[in-house]
């Protein structure tokens, strides 16, 4: 297991009320890994359904969590067999990377290891395959 948050982590913890600077700060090790610089988390935030901008007591702008009460929560090796079920055949992975369903930010490397940890799914080289 990777000694860094992931992307999904990140947004789970935003539970609370948290400034860009927080986030930034509290998860810095992974936005070095992504090689990420501030305006792209910024950009990653603004772009991510259920996250909304608000702003802490002292007046600061922040980002929080909305939970949606009525959608289910879909990980990410859900979202993969669905793809794999409706194309009918291997796919590569950075072909995945590109049909997966807006709000869903993720490197190659992030579907190479939630695959490995499904056992639904079934890498060979560069395809994923259902098992």
């Amino acid at each position: 297991m990777s000694p860094y948050p992931t992307l999904e982590t990140v947004k789970n913890t935003l539970t609370n009320a948290l400034t860009l600077d927080q986030i930034w700060l509290d998860h810095a090790p992974l936005w070095q890994q992504l090689g990420w610089s501030v305006p792209q988390v910024k950009l990653w935030l603004a772009c991510l359904p259920n996250i909304r901008s608000c702003t802490t007591p002292a007046g600061e702008p922040a980002y929080q969590l909305e939970w949606a009460k009525n959608q289910p929560a879909v990980s990410l090796a859900d979202e993969m067999v669905a793809l794999l079920e409706k194309s009918g055949r291997p796919l590569p992975l950075a072909q995945l990377l590109g049909k997966l369903p807006v709000g869903i930010v993720v490197t190659e490397t992030m579907l190479r290891t939630a695959a490995m940890k499904d056992a639904r799914l079934e890498l060979k080289g560069p395809l994923l395959k259902l098992a």
